[in-house]
């Protein structure tokens, strides 16, 4: 699909006592809580001590069961690596030689790395990828065909029938259009979080990103989709003459991601 694509906060609150200004113990927890490094299982999975197909490793030695809805507290924080998030857990799961392992990122509902931006925003991006056809993944390239390698955008035309093109990530950039914002935004690699703060660049740059953080019903919502449509040829309104979803279909998606966050 070529398109054309020129393409938390911790939380503080203090109470005045006599003199001086003194921090509430519901503002100190607060700020623990907003630092604290965990994901959340959205479905039941395994942690595994490689990315290789859990069905070929050994229970307990090299992968262990993760049930849904269970939050792991982590000792730093979690790292994207292709479709994987690496964890290094606090605690060691029963039955469990390692605690520092992978975790499929399709099973996770939350995790603290997504608190750089607010729910709305995540959610909207994860709306790009759902209407890209990426969905969660950032090591896709045009064609759906996959790169290894984070360092820099990968730079490699791909074919179908008579469409070329070198986008790549999550968000399909272009190299012209990555180079451009990482000329911008300081961005050394292609990591999951530089191609999300370049999507949230292109969100800024299209004059939806105040839109995007305030979406309260549909209406705001399909002013954002129609705004990106000349950024992401999948978005309603798009010139290209590819296949769109329509505002009412990527709505019901964005308000599904949002209850991720």
């Amino acid at each position: 699909m070529i398109r054309k694509i020129l393409i938390v906060a911790s939380v503080f609150t203090g109470v005045l006592t006599g003199c001086g200004q003194i921090e509430s113990t519901d503002a100190r927890a607060m700020t623990a809580e907003s630092e604290e490094q965990f994901i959340i299982t959205g479905q039941n999975t395994v942690l595994k001590i490689s990315k290789d197909d859990s069905a070929t490793l050994t229970f307990g030695s090299e992968k262990c069961n993760l049930p849904a809805g269970r939050k792991l507290t982590l000792s730093e924080q979690p790292r994207y690596d292709a479709n994987h998030y690496l964890v290094n857990l606090t605690e060691t799961l029963p039955d469990c030689q390692f605690k520092k392992g992978y975790v499929f990122v399709k099973h996770i509902s939350k995790t603290s790395l997504r608190s750089e931006f607010t729910a709305n925003v995540r959610a909207f991006l994860d709306t790009i990828g759902y209407a890209e056809g990426t969905d969660d993944r950032y090591d896709i390239q045009f064609t759906f065909t996959r790169f290894y390698s984070y360092a820099d955008h990968p730079r490699q035309i791909r074919c179908s029938g008579s469409l070329c093109s070198d986008a790549a990530g999550r968000y399909q950039f272009l190299s012209t259009t990555w180079d451009n914002l990482a000329y911008r935004l300081a961005l050394r690699d292609f990591t999951p979080e530089s191609q999300d703060k370049a999507a949230v660049q292109l969100l800024k740059d299209a004059g939806v990103y105040s839109t995007v953080m305030n979406i309260s019903s549909f209406n705001d919502f399909s002013r954002a989709a129609y705004g990106v449509a000349t950024t992401w040829a999948s978005f309603p309104g798009s010139p290209y003459g590819q296949p769109t979803y329509s505002a009412s279909q990527l709505y019901a998606k964005f308000e599904a991601f949002v209850q991720r966050y």
